[in-house]
């Protein structure tokens, strides 16, 4: 066999150079144990479903899509970054009132330019997109400056891509949509939904060819048909579950990520409440990545969190001072906080991986405390104003319906106040009274999301519209004690007003999720407007 030699002026070549590298000074070695930058940090938003910010009167709700956006531009500046979304995403419900048609689409408009603001990468649909039309869904998706992302859909998929390669952080990162976009067991009209498991496996075989590395899957499907569908199929490091649809304001609570092989798989609670970040931290061509959180621990942290949280409530209630519980009661509770607090604590996250790739899973929550995007911000108020300028005109002719015969109308609290001073007095110093203001000072008075829960009698008989608000502006007396046009005619027939209104008519009405924590409760809030003249309510 025939061997070739080096000629022997390159073999002196070489020991020279070893030699003269011996004499140099040495770089020093890379520090030992795990890198503390991620090589990609994959922040994670699912089913959205149109919360624009979040609608309630205590403060610090969940929510908010500028308080989101300032989240996302903090967690950019510490590594290489891409944003996901799946699941409905523009539109909270799955069809839209005709009345509402502009107001709903110029909010969906907010969102998608404010999802370009925070680095949308890609997005897979769900139901809701559809709302307003294939056609709109598709403008909607230019505006986010990210592809809308499906690889089993075809028809009127709004301009759907199967899938879409990335570059961040020096790798391939290749992004892949399932959507099974029902409602009701229907598709929206002209979409077309093939098989998710030979639609994903096909685009997998794509991303290979095209030198992906870590590859994501964008699914919104029911979570147990995309766990099974994750289980069977594999290959995806990140697996990010939507919804398929979502409806009305009800907000889910966080759903615990998981391992399914070696696939991570994550999912926020709806209505923007939380953002996910996955660090992946690669070294070498090592694609396996291992569990650097402790997610099994994470989950009993969680539940111990709850517990926390729940009993923290408990003992802020039982310190009231009309609280009715005793002393040794509270202190049973505070001891038990104190025991809760000793398990959370010895919960330690493990110690990261000395040797392989791995990756570290965060939930934070979106608070107003976490500060505002003020690009975003500024959209959110011109949205706003727009939408006020435009509802008071589109609705200015519309007046309530008339009072049936033999039934009360209502006449305003200034007309109470005639012969109801001192509670008028009270009433009029509560936060009821300037609800109504709270929606002028930031251009929402004529928001369909905003001004029924600001105003009295609203869509009834005889009481208030969209725009006919004179004399019953607020939360005022008829809310609770019911119209009082016939009480004034005759004072003495005690029947034609309710004196004392049960407690949970302002939870049915308005007070409740999403609009109050869920620690409210009327009892506690009955207790704000109990004042003279209301001294005797129970």
């Amino acid at each position: 066999m025939l061997r070739l030699r080096a000629p022997s002026f390159v073999v002196a070549g070489v020991v020279l150079g070893v030699w003269a590298m011996a004499g140099c000074k040495r770089t020093p070695a890379a520090p030992a144990g795990p890198p503390t930058k991620p090589t990609l940090r994959v922040l994670v938003v699912t089913s959205l479903a149109g919360a624009l910010e979040p609608c309630g009167c205590v403060k610090d709700m969940l929510g908010g899509i500028d308080h989101a956006a300032r989240l996302t531009e903090s967690k950019k500046a510490g590594a290489p970054s891409l944003l996901v979304a799946a699941g409905p995403t523009l539109f909270k419900d799955p069809t839209l009132k005709e009345e509402e048609r502009t107001q709903v689409v110029w909010k969906a408009e907010a969102i998608a330019e404010s999802l370009k603001d925070m680095g949308l990468a890609a997005w897979t649909p769900g139901n809701n997109d559809w709302a307003a039309g294939d056609a709109e869904l598709a403008r909607l998706a230019q505006k986010t400056g990210a592809p809308l992302v499906a690889a089993n859909l075809g028809g009127k998929s709004g301009g759907a891509e199967p899938f879409r390669v990335v570059e961040a952080g020096g790798q391939k990162i290749g992004i892949v949509g399932i959507a099974s976009p029902l409602s009701s067991a229907a598709a929206p009209p002209g979409v077309k939904i093939e098989d998710p498991r030979a639609a994903l496996e096909k685009a997998k075989k794509a991303l290979d060819q095209e030198g992906a590395r870590i590859k994501i899957a964008l699914v919104a499907l029911p979570r147990g048909e995309a766990l099974r569908l994750v289980e069977t199929l594999g290959g995806f490091q990140l697996v990010v579950v939507g919804k398929t649809v979502d409806k009305g304001e009800a907000n889910d609570g966080p759903v615990p990520p998981m391992l399914l092989g070696e696939s991570l798989v994550v999912q926020t609670p709806n209505h923007l409440q939380g953002v996910i970040t996955v660090d992946f931290f690669v070294r070498g061509d090592d694609l396996r990545f291992q569990d650097g959180s402790g997610l099994a621990l994470g989950e009993k942290r969680d539940a111990l969190r709850r517990r926390l949280e729940e009993l923290e409530r408990r003992i802020g209630s039982a310190e009231q001072p009309d609280s009715g519980v005793s002393p040794a009661d509270l202190a049973a509770r505070k001891a038990d906080r104190d025991t809760l607090k000793k398990e959370l604590d010895a919960l330690v996250a493990p110690a990261l991986p000395e040797n392989g790739s791995f990756f570290r899973y965060e939930l934070d929550l979106v608070k107003e405390s976490l500060g505002v995007n003020s690009e975003v911000s500024n959209r959110m108020k011109s949205y706003y104003r727009r939408v006020n300028e435009h509802n008071k005109t589109a609705f200015r002719d519309r007046k309530p319906a008339p009072v049936p015969e033999g039934k009360s109308g209502y006449l305003g609290a200034e007309k109470c106040a005639h012969c109801h001073e001192s509670e008028f007095k009270f009433w009029n110093n509560t936060p009821h009274a300037s609800a109504y203001l709270t929606l002028e000072q930031e251009d929402k008075q004529f928001n369909l999301d905003c001004v029924s829960c600001h105003v009295t009698g609203y869509d009834k008989p005889g009481g208030s519209t969209v725009t006919q608000v004179e004399g019953l502006k607020g939360i005022q007396c008829e809310v609770c004690h019911g119209p009082g046009a016939k009480h004034a005619d005759a004072p003495a027939d005690k029947a034609l007003i309710a004196a004392a209104p049960e407690k949970t008519l302002c939870a049915s009405e308005c007070h409740h999720p999403p609009h109050v924590k869920s620690d409210w409760s009327a009892e506690a809030g009955f207790k704000i407007i109990v004042g003279p003249g209301h001294q005797k309510q129970k």
